[in-house]
């Protein structure tokens, strides 16, 4: 599993094995060089891309041999897979897992051995690219970042920061999720019917459009346990909220009925934030 911000070409060779220290390569042309010891054959390995909540990753496999016959086996998802586990959950996103998840190898029996470029979009900031090659091969894969103006479902690179949730008038779920114990606080928010804007805003909500926080052991977080459910309308900061779970998520679920919005403060929990627990998970 390997974690990666930075746009630019990503070089993956593995050669036959010949002795003890037979080495896999693993190289961003614009980065370090970086080195993985050769293990199971059958691992399935990850390159992990996040970029910036407003962003969206787009990959280009401009060669890739990798021999299907083999076992050798690569995959784009649309998004992050963790132990089964997938973000955005499928409560979040507008395709089916079935359509995020893209796998190709090389076909030794057609030609070229070698095979073409490869285009794939990311929905959201975060895309994985996977790879299992059990004897010998390589791909060159290139990243690249876009912005977007209407970004939804958000993975958290940085331990801290102010994120913006906006329905856009559309009935769609968006999701923020830290992968990381959290202490959450809303700076602002406008969530359902313009009746409730002389009222308290509430943190026990059960209407339709509402901002669900709250946490799950893995990255599936459709079934989340929650620490309040809130709605209404203020400018004044909340309440903190710290949520000691795998991961923290904030999800705004909205019917396309109203245009919410949301600014929510995320920072990584630490043991002096225990005394702020609202949330805290099943080890």
């Amino acid at each position: 599993m390997d974690v990666r911000s930075e746009p630019g070409d990503y070089i993956f060779k593995k050669f036959p094995k010949r002795s003890a220290s037979s080495r896999m390569s693993y190289v961003n042309l614009d980065q370090e060089a970086m080195e993985q010891i050769e293990e199971d054959p059958m691992t399935v390995c990850g390159l992990y891309i996040i970029g910036e909540p407003d962003t969206i990753v787009e990959v280009t496999i401009k060669q890739y041999n990798v021999n299907c016959e083999s076992g050798g086996l690569m995959a784009f998802v649309d998004g992050w897979e963790l132990n089964g586990e997938y973000f955005p959950s499928e409560v979040d996103h507008h395709r089916k897992l079935e359509d995020r998840v893209v796998e190709f190898c090389s076909d030794y029996r057609q030609w070229p051995k070698v095979s073409n470029k490869k285009f794939f979009k990311s929905s959201q900031n975060a895309a994985l690219l996977q790879y299992r090659i059990p004897t010998k091969g390589f791909f060159i894969a290139n990243v690249k970042f876009h912005k977007i103006s209407q970004p939804c479902n958000v993975l958290v690179q940085d331990t801290d920061g102010i994120f913006q949730l906006n329905n856009y008038g559309h009935p769609w779920n968006c999701t923020i999720a830290a992968i990381f114990p959290a202490v959450v606080s809303l700076s602002s928010l406008k969530i359902g019917s313009k009746a409730l804007r002389n009222e308290k805003v509430n943190y026990d909500c059960q209407m339709e459009d509402r901002l669900d926080i709250g946490g799950s052991g893995g990255l599936e977080n459709s079934n989340m346990d929650k620490s309040s459910s809130v709605c209404g309308y203020s400018d004044a900061p909340g309440p903190q909220q710290a949520l000691f779970c795998g991961t923290t998520s904030v999800r705004l679920v909205s019917s396309g009925k109203y245009s919410n919005q949301a600014t929510v403060e995320i920072r990584k929990a630490s043991v002096e934030d225990y005394d702020l627990a609202t949330l805290i998970c099943p080890v």
